[in-house]
């Protein structure tokens, strides 16, 4: 008692640091209370042989039940998904009733062991089938070894009611007393040790996880930034099979931030982006490249599908409607591609084809799709290169 008293309580500070600290841990918050409500739990129980039974059983027990209805609430809330009130307060209401209004619960230490011991293993089982649930949403390493763990617990501690029934705990100085009994007793004060572990190791790994996510993420447009496709990338053409690289750029973008200031060219981004986004299938890859440019990978696609597809999202972002105030602005895009059939599975080559193809689209008008021959792979960059370094420029500025 005084050991699970101690951990809940030091435990329950960690947690409420954590929630303090950062509010988006708002399952923290649940956990906090379900350690301090653990802590006066097993003070209570404690007390059993000295106290007087309505406070020390009837009170006891009762934060027990919600002690895990909270726990449930956390992990429901872990996983942004709905605490229903209902639930929380079941297990308690349960409780009450039994102990207030059915003389043999009141009176009988193996009857109030079934009643108890429904409601924890009810809670514990949702848990467990809850965090298994979660990982569709989000894979954290912890999540399988804490949902084998709270279904475990719930199925050992559900093995009270049929010790009960058969194997009746005696009763003396407040508690029950069986060998049994002390074993499940002994299994619930290690569980209580490991669900303030796991809760707070699942903190851990969230924070860590969206740390990975905003490292890989475009600040502006929320798709990936230019490393994570580099990464992706690279994972791609190791194991090289068909599929089209297009190099997205959007057309006179430092006229509009000049002429509409540039919370307009930020709305502008922000609308492409998503304008793509919402097209894109299975296994593409989208991110901004940097600036005004953007990049999309399009596995399966030879060169004719992958043409078509670029120019269906030119049409789509030239009938883009953004509005600032009462002022429309012209939105258009040039799109240049490059193929691995083409080009290899190089990407420096198959980049440097794909902005060569840009770069011609950009002469020939804007606001058109043009494919890499292998020409532009080598010779034209060469020429580019041999250009005077401002005129490359200014010609990619428009």
């Amino acid at each position: 008692m005084i050991c699970t008293f101690l951990s809940t309580t030091v435990v329950g500070i960690f947690l409420l640091q954590v929630w303090l600290t950062d509010r988006r841990h708002a399952a923290a918050g649940h956990w906090c209370l379900t350690m301090w409500i653990g802590s006066l739990c097993t003070l209570l129980f404690a007390l059993r042989a000295v106290g007087p039974p309505l406070l020390t059983v009837g009170l006891g027990n009762l934060l027990a039940a919600l002690g895990y209805a909270f726990m449930w609430a956390g992990f429901r809330v872990f996983d942004r998904r709905r605490a229903h009130l209902s639930v929380v307060l079941a297990g308690p209401a349960l409780w009450c009733l039994a102990y207030l209004l059915v003389p043999q619960v009141t009176a009988d230490v193996n009857a109030r062991i079934i009643v108890s011991s429904v409601i924890i293993s009810a809670y514990s089982l949702w848990i467990g089938v809850d965090v298994w649930r979660g990982r569709g949403r989000e894979v954290l390493p912890t999540r399988t070894l804490a949902a084998a763990f709270f279904v475990s617990h719930g199925v050992i501690y559900g093995l009270r009611i049929p010790m009960a029934i058969t194997v009746p705990a005696a009763f003396g100085h407040g508690t029950a007393y069986s060998a049994w009994f002390a074993l499940f007793s002994l299994e619930l004060f290690a569980h209580t040790i490991l669900a303030a572990v796991t809760m707070l190791v699942l903190i851990k790994e969230r924070g860590e996880a969206l740390y990975r996510q905003a490292s890989r993420t475009d600040a502006l447009t929320g798709i990936a930034n230019r490393g994570s496709f580099l990464d992706d990338m690279r994972a791609r053409l190791a194991d090289p099979a068909q599929g089209t690289l297009m190099i997205f750029d959007l057309d006179r973008f430092k006229a509009i931030n000049d002429t509409y200031g540039h919370v307009a060219g930020d709305l502008v981004l922000k609308r492409f982006s998503a304008q793509v986004a919402a097209r894109l299938e299975a296994n593409m890859l989208f991110s901004r490249f940097g600036g005004e440019e953007f990049a999309l990978f399009t596995p399966g696609r030879d060169m004719a599908s992958a043409e078509g597809f670029a120019e269906a999202l030119r049409q789509e972002v030239a009938a883009l409607p953004v509005r600032i105030g009462d002022r429309e602005i012209a939105v258009s895009v040039s799109i240049g591609l490059a193929d691995i059939a083409t080009f290899g599975a190089d990407f420096d080559r198959l980049h440097s084809a794909a902005d060569g193809a840009l770069y011609a689209a950009k002469e020939a008008g804007r606001n058109q799709v043009k494919r890499a021959a292998p020409s532009l792979g080598l010779s034209d960059v060469a020429d580019r290169m041999k250009a005077p370094a401002g005129a490359d420029a200014v010609a990619r500025a428009g």
